[in-house]
């Protein structure tokens, strides 16, 4: 009759075997995967692409156009900013800012003759705020916009009624911001341009009669 032994023998080294063998990893299939959004959202992308242009790309390349059209989307958004509020961009000098509340009033000026000898003096600065209030003049008077001290210029940009007006006037206002709050140096050929700017205006009025 054969007796069987019930002693349990250990083998370390098959021990071992077993646990550095991935097939025998339990735990791990009771572990919760990280949430990782980056991940879902890179998939997800890489997904469009395939379906939409029928490219199949890796995770690292969906990451590169991702921060890509991030990027770009921020330009593109930047760009729309700068064209409706340019002040945002510009460094702004305490010297000149807050404005000198008597000394932008549209009424009560010579431009004429206030232009004429700023012209004479070199002084462009002083030409391209003239210019500037002298429109502005010539649009308050035809209540195009309601002028009053306290308003900025984005402001008129928004509140002048005839529409076809609007872009000839927002490049004006923008030239007039630049040299006002920004760095940017006023020279006669940005003067010429803002005066062909403001002729611009002037003929919309006469076409408008």
């Amino acid at each position: 009759m054969i007796h069987l032994s019930d002693t349990i023998i250990y083998d370390a080294a098959k021990i071992a075997e077993y646990q550095a063998d991935k097939r025998f990893d339990y735990n791990s299939q009771l572990q919760i995967p990280e949430f990782d959004l980056m991940d879902i959202i890179l998939r997800w992308l890489s997904r469009m692409l395939d379906k939409l242009f029928g490219v199949s790309v890796s995770s690292g390349m969906a990451l590169f156009i991702l921060i890509a059209f991030i990027v770009v989307f921020l330009l593109v958004l930047g760009y729309f900013i700068y064209k409706k509020r340019p002040e945002l961009f510009m460094r702004e000098k305490k010297t000149l800012l807050p404005y000198e509340v008597e000394a932008e009033t549209i009424y009560g000026i010579d431009f004429e003759k206030e232009l004429k000898a700023a012209l004479m003096a070199g002084d462009f600065k002083t030409s391209v705020r003239l210019l500037y209030l002298q429109t502005l003049r010539s649009i308050a008077d035809r209540q195009w916009i309601d002028w009053q001290i306290y308003k900025t210029p984005t402001e008129y940009i928004y509140e002048l009624k005839p529409a076809e007006l609007k872009t000839p006037f927002r490049d004006f206002t923008n030239s007039f911001l630049q040299v006002r709050y920004g760095n940017f140096k006023a020279t006669r050929e940005l003067f010429d341009s803002m005066s062909g700017l403001s002729d611009q205006l002037k003929k919309g009025e006469h076409d408008e009669r």
